[in-house]
């Protein structure tokens, strides 16, 4: 008798510590998407798509053929390997199986997240395939290259792509994450996978395996790119509503 009460409690428990757990995650959400202009609709709109950070991705890919030479295919591979699981577990052993609708899919949340151009996404949401890819390739290449100013550099950039996430209103702080616990651990993984591979194919000094790969230079020369893109598309925006576009 005394078992099956305590099993009740523990379940009841669990329960609240749930419900309080999702409307914290809603409250938090909505905080976060609450502020909104037209200039910065426009900017996270671009920010937010993966496809904009094209000359980042393949500046990085110049600098693992300028460090690595022969082994930078494997690495490269480990990268695509890396994004290409991200997309497959996110998708279908998460948001598949939970089936976790997004803000903008959420009928209690109509009229109070605020979309851009009505931009909802797919959906389900948890976890976010964004958050997991950008935080994969962060930890990825920041063991690649171990470069202080480069991990600094990328863990803020991740954390840039994710807030846009939030911003229009397509994840839950809780999507972002599981996102991001779910990356980093990706990103981690097939490093070290790689690594090992890489080691066994071209053997190294263990010394050789912990120094600096990048340069401070050449990780400025990343971060003025990220950053010529990031001005250039601000005043591309500002353009954009002056003429009506937004």
């Amino acid at each position: 008798m005394y078992c099956f009460t305590f099993e009740i409690l523990a379940i009841t428990y669990s329960i609240h510590i749930m419900e309080t757990l999702l409307q914290l995650d809603k409250d938090l959400l909505i905080w976060f998407n609450s502020s909104h202009s037209p200039f910065w609709d426009v900017i996270m709109m671009f920010f937010t798509r993966i496809e904009f950070w094209i000359p980042f991705f393949i500046l990085v890919t110049y600098q693992i053929f300028k460090y690595k030479s022969k082994e930078a295919w494997w690495w490269l591979i480990g990268i695509s390997l890396l994004i290409l699981f991200g997309d497959l577990i996110s998708n279908y052993l998460f948001k598949n199986i939970l089936q976790r609708l997004r803000p903008s899919h959420e009928p209690s949340l109509y009229g109070i997240v605020n979309l851009v151009k009505a931009y909802s996404g797919d959906q389900f949401g948890f976890v976010s395939s964004h958050a997991t890819a950008v935080f994969a390739f962060a930890i990825y290449t920041s063991k690649l290259f171990k470069n202080n100013i480069y991990s600094l550099f990328i863990g803020i950039w991740a954390l840039l792509i994710v807030y846009t996430r939030l911003y229009l209103g397509l994840h839950y702080p809780g999507d972002i994450l599981g996102g991001m616990a779910l990356g980093c651990g990706l990103g981690y993984f097939f490093y070290r996978i790689t690594r090992w591979w890489v080691y066994r194919l071209y053997p190294q000094k263990p010394f050789a395996r912990y120094k600096q790969v990048l340069e401070n230079s050449d990780a400025g020369i990343l971060i003025a790119v990220v950053a010529l893109e990031m001005l250039t598309i601000s005043f591309v925006a500002l353009k954009l509503l002056k003429l009506g576009f937004f």
